[in-house]
């Protein structure tokens, strides 16, 4: 078991009335992507818009067969972005409308980025006015912490230390995200909005109770083939299963609405980590799914996994932000390149049911720091932990900090600046 393996275990460590989600028809269930049945690249595209000319449908999405991502020609963009045309929604409209079919619908994020969070600020006021959303799961809490986020989000007024004290008590220790923290003050800021007596938005924490610097520092200072480091190993990969508990806790056995938000890799829904992968890992999405079936919705939210055609044909529609059911697109089958290392070459569908675009790679940024998120008593307690976490040594807490507020989260441009 490798050390680059530890640290992926660690890492991993208006719609009316509010009904409940009417699932997908088996018939849509069966019928994949929204494309033709097979057929030969001369025949017309009938789902073009009125009033353009049809465009031609190209083989390797009549076929249904996998396709190499970097095999689709560029001339096949056109159709791709008249495909959206008609197909794709602006991406609020698009998460909003799923609540429509489904009970619970799960983002998936790439931790580092600003944008993903932004935009489940954004979502908030309408995942409850129109969506009937009431719950919000996320990741970046403990469950055992609920009674404290409840205090914070029901507050008459807003307690920004008490937020800030929170988020430094969380598993990590060092989640010096603004963007991730601001969630908290976005649920508060609707419930403030709210008429006495009508129910609040509820912020839950989905995560196990894990010491991660006990964590960490086991699993980077144990023998690997030692019982204490199997055991801890064996609690760390159950974090999934506990997450999913959570889901069914709190939205799912209350038959309510809610919005989950948590990193790639606790999101699929329809792919299962093999053996070589994770040591083949449970995954919270897919547990979910599993027990629940079309009750539970997952979309990807665009990052730096991003494929050239979905780039290049959105170059043609301006970038503008918008989703859409990738399984049923002719994108579905195209494979996930081998270098992906949670899912190297499988088709995109498996690992993103539906698909939000938020812009083109280069105008992505990584979160903002919190400018002294690590206190001396934090420093006190955890500093072997930070030295080992990071490798390297610090004298105190500032140290951390300006590390943290350095290299805690990648830049999405570090690519191109290291040109």
């Amino acid at each position: 078991m490798s050390a680059p393996f530890v640290r992926l275990v660690i890492g991993a460590v208006a719609l009316g009335s509010c009904l409940h989600g009417v699932p997908a028809s088996a018939e849509e269930k069966a019928s994949g992507p929204q494309a033709p049945s097979a057929r030969s690249s001369e025949t017309e595209d009938k789902m073009a818009p009125t009033g353009k000319r049809d465009l031609v449908v190209p083989a390797w999405v009549g076929s249904g067969e996998p396709t190499n991502a970097q095999e689709i020609p560029m001339n096949d963009y056109d159709y791709l972005a008249r495909w959206l045309d008609t197909h794709a929604k602006a991406a609020d409209d698009y998460v909003i409308e799923l609540f429509a079919r489904h009970d619970v619908v799960i983002l998936g994020e790439f931790h580092h980025l600003r944008e993903h969070k932004e935009f489940v600020i954004e979502l908030i006021p309408r995942l409850y006015q129109e969506a009937c959303v009431r719950v919000i799961g996320w990741e970046f809490s403990r469950h055992s912490d609920n009674s404290r986020l409840e205090a914070i989000t029901t507050a008459p007024e807003y307690d920004r230390e008490a937020a800030l004290q929170f988020a430094r008590d969380q598993v990590a220790h060092e989640w010096n995200s603004k963007e991730h923290w601001d969630i908290i003050e976005a649920v508060w800021r609707l419930n403030s909005t709210l008429e006495p007596g009508q129910e609040k938005m509820r912020l839950v924490g989905l995560d196990m109770d894990l010491d991660m610097p006990r964590v960490q520092i086991s699993l980077k200072t144990l023998s690997q083939d030692s019982p204490e480091f199997k055991e801890l190993l064996s609690q760390v990969l159950k974090r999934d299963g506990v997450m999913a508990e959570q889901v069914e806790k709190e939205i799912i056995e209350k038959n309510q609405k809610g919005l989950v938000f948590v990193g790639r890799c606790h999101d699929f829904t329809h792919y299962e980590f093999p053996p070589e992968v994770n040591l083949g890992r449970e995954i919270m999405g897919r547990l979910l799914y599993k027990k629940h079936d079309d009750r539970v919705f997952q979309v990807w939210l665009s990052g730096e996994q991003f494929l050239r055609p979905i780039e290049g044909v959105m170059a043609l529609r301006k970038h503008k932000r918008v989703g859409f059911d990738l399984y049923r697109s002719p994108f579905a089958n195209v494979m996930t390149p081998e270098h992906w290392s949670d899912a190297p070459g499988v088709p995109l569908q498996k690992v993103a049911r539906g698909y939000v675009y938020l812009g083109p790679r280069a105008h992505l940024h990584k979160n903002t720091p919190i400018n002294g998120f690590v206190t001396e008593e934090m420093f006190m307690r955890h500093k072997r932990y930070y030295e080992i976490d990071f490798g390297r040594k610090f004298q105190n807490a500032e140290e951390v900090d300006k590390y943290l507020q350095m290299h805690r989260f990648p830049d999405p441009q570090r690519h191109k600046k290291a040109k």
